[in-house]
């Protein structure tokens, strides 16, 4: 099988998504779509998947012409999407789930044969080695095992081509590895796989081949290994990256305590201890469930401990609440932007300032806000129309700056970070580590926890390690360290 696309034109009002692309999927290869966010990447992937119509452009399937109303047209003809957001309904089974829109196939004088059905799903997920029995309560699986879910969904229709948008945005380590595992073993029964991905490890990993989109038009394909990723990297964002992602570090680390964790005891610790210097990046490394995020969310004023103390530049503090924290200047940067983060229907002017907003007594202050808003804007590179656009049309990349420039509109002593570039592509991670770099050179105190080994390594001054709840290894020097050292530590 092999899927054509030729000059593809996509626009969305004044916004050009894709101009003149074209691109070749082959059977039995992995082929990936890199690029930064706005590039054209999952705008085309819907394309080819139906989810999108193109505005020109052709595409063939096998020399005859392939022109799909919806997804369920591109089903027809063999074409099936795994999506970036989760679509798992957990009020279902998994079997309901992989078969969703499908019941009528198993049903007989008007009941369900729900062996049958189940049956037929667990041979989906055995298709794939996903290690998951149908009859596991879908509460007990993890991210990763979700979306092998929604992959053997899109099997249950005998696709010849799978394409994947940005499935492993969300996922940890060992989930974004059962994904990967399952691209192999498609690839392996002859079928098309197309994945999108921000992550150049997972690219390297499985890729055969690649394309690179910038600004919606096509720099070139490439076989694996024709780049590195340095080379990857810069022609994706359009500037030498060779001297790496990651700022200096800072020289010499003050002495001053910002922040300090004293024996927090939580449903998913044991007694923890840790703290941050003024001016210093402290990463929390750990496989998901370790007891990083929840670490944060005593820090933020989102979680009680059992036990322990939250100390404050030495004075120890009870949160009533996050707002709390807020107002005695912790800011928190949470792992999912959109549902926590912000607020995608307001502009980004209400967004940034949200936290703290100027006043002229008791009156909202539009002049400061403004000021201060154009200033995050500048200083963080958001690339908005306006501060009033609405939030929600910004890319991925651009909405992580502004949960970030909400954090730092307050000016906080101490803050807090999940994952800071989960979703966020190589353009937009270079300028959040500079910013982050600056705003510790300035006094900043900076706790993280990341699921990006890389990041962790780059970013940090010192490492934390978590397992099970606990702390199995303190790294004082990233710089000297490596992924398997800090692996070894997280398992």
């Amino acid at each position: 099988m092999q899927i054509v696309a030729e000059d593809i034109e996509r626009s969305f009002g004044n916004t050009r998504a894709l101009s003149g692309v074209s691109l070749t999927l082959r059977a039995g290869r992995i082929h990936a779509l890199v690029g930064e966010n706005g590039a054209g990447k999952s705008t085309l992937m819907k394309i080819l998947a139906g989810a999108e119509r193109p505005d020109a452009g052709s595409m063939t399937i096998d020399g005859d012409r392939y022109a799909p109303r919806n997804a369920a047209c591109a089903r027809e003809r063999g074409v099936g999407l795994v999506f970036q957001e989760m679509t798992i309904n957990p009020a279902l089974s998994i079997a309901e789930n992989i078969f969703t829109g499908q019941f009528a196939r198993y049903r007989r004088n008007g009941f369900l044969n729900y062996q049958k059905l189940q049956q037929d799903a667990q041979a989906l997920l055995d298709g794939f080695s996903a290690e998951i029995s149908v009859r596991q309560p879908l509460n007990k699986l993890d991210l990763g095992q979700w979306k092998c879910i929604e992959v053997a969904r899109a099997l249950s229709t005998s696709p010849r081509a799978v394409l994947f948008d940005e499935s492993t945005a969300f996922l940890n380590h060992r989930e974004v590895n059962l994904v990967l595992g399952a691209m192999r073993a498609l690839k392996a029964q002859g079928l098309i796989v197309a994945f999108v991905s921000h992550h150049l490890a997972e690219v390297e990993e499985v890729a055969d081949a690649l394309t690179i989109l910038k600004d919606g038009l096509k720099v070139g394909d490439f076989a694996a290994g024709d780049l590195d990723r340095d080379q990857i990297q810069s022609r994706m964002v359009g500037r030498d990256l060779s001297k790496g992602l990651y700022p200096q570090r800072a020289i010499t680390r003050s002495k001053q305590e910002r922040l300090r964790l004293d024996n927090i005891v939580t449903d998913r610790h044991e007694p923890v201890s840790l703290s941050v210097m003024e001016g210093e990046i402290v990463g929390i490394g750990g496989l998901k469930g370790a007891g990083g995020e929840r670490l944060l969310e005593v820090a933020a004023g989102a979680v009680k401990p059992a036990s322990g103390k939250v100390v404050l530049e030495g004075q120890q503090k009870s949160f009533a609440s996050p707002a709390d924290a807020w107002r005695s200047g912790i800011a928190y940067l949470p792992g999912d932007r959109t549902a926590e983060g912000l607020i995608v229907d307001a502009s980004v002017l209400d967004n940034l300032v949200m936290a703290k907003p100027p006043r002229r007594g008791p009156l909202f202050d539009r002049k400061k806000a403004n000021a201060l808003a154009q200033s995050l804007i500048e200083r963080l590179t958001i690339k908005t129309s306006s501060a009033s656009a609405r939030s929600g049309s910004l890319s991925g990349g651009n909405l992580q700056k502004v949960v970030l420039g909400k954090c730092l509109a307050i000016v906080p002593r101490v803050l807090l970070l999940n994952n800071p570039t989960r979703g966020v592509d190589i353009g937009a991670r270079v300028e959040i580590y500079r910013s982050l770099r600056e705003a510790a050179a300035s006094g900043l105190a900076i706790l993280v926890v990341s699921e990006d080994l890389n990041e962790l390594i780059g970013l940090s001054d010192r490492i934390v390690v978590m397992r099970g709840g606990c702390v199995s290894a303190e790294i004082d020097d990233p710089a000297a360290t490596t992924e398997d050292v800090v692996i070894r530590s997280m398992i």
